[in-house]
This record gives structure tokens, sequence and C-alpha cells, in this order.
């Protein structure tokens, strides 16, 4: 995969009006290279790992992400780590 590429995926197929269903698919061995790619880091609460009151860090994090002008109209991926898994 070229370099800050990440696999497509179609915001139409959208069921739960937030974000769109994840299709492993183009995931599927592939490597991802980053290079002077911006990141944010957010933190939040969780509850049997299903992680509570995201509007309000959603809404910091993306406030972060603007502010560092790491925005883009092609692609956009949040990532996500539990350490109690």
């Amino acid at each position: 995969m070229e370099i800050n590429a990440l696999p497509k995926y179609d915001m139409s197929d959208n069921p739960t009006s937030c974000c769109p269903r994840f299709h492993p698919e183009g995931w599927d061995n592939q490597a991802l290279h980053f290079k002077d790619k911006l990141f944010v880091r957010a933190t939040t609460n969780s509850l049997f790992h299903m992680p509570i009151i995201m509007s309000p860090v959603f809404t910091k994090t993306l406030g972060a992400i603007k502010k560092a002008d790491a925005t883009s109209d092609t692609d956009f991926s949040v990532l996500s780590h539990d350490p109690a898994a």
C-alpha cells in the first residue's frame, strides 16, 4: 500500500448514521506505511469494553485535529485500544 494511504470505505453504507460499516476485506494482508502523518491522541472511558460518552470525546478530538491542521478530505481513521481486553 502506498505511503499514507488507507483502504477505501463506503460512506453510504452507514446504518448507524455515525460511521461507515467496517468491511475487513480491504484491510486484510495490508501493511500500512505512514510518513509525516499527523496523529491526535484522545482517551475515553468504557464499560464492558464499550466506549461511553463518546460525543464529547469526538468533539474534543475533532477540535484537536482541526487545531493541528491534520484534517483530510480523502481519508480518516480512528484507531482504538482497550488495555483491559
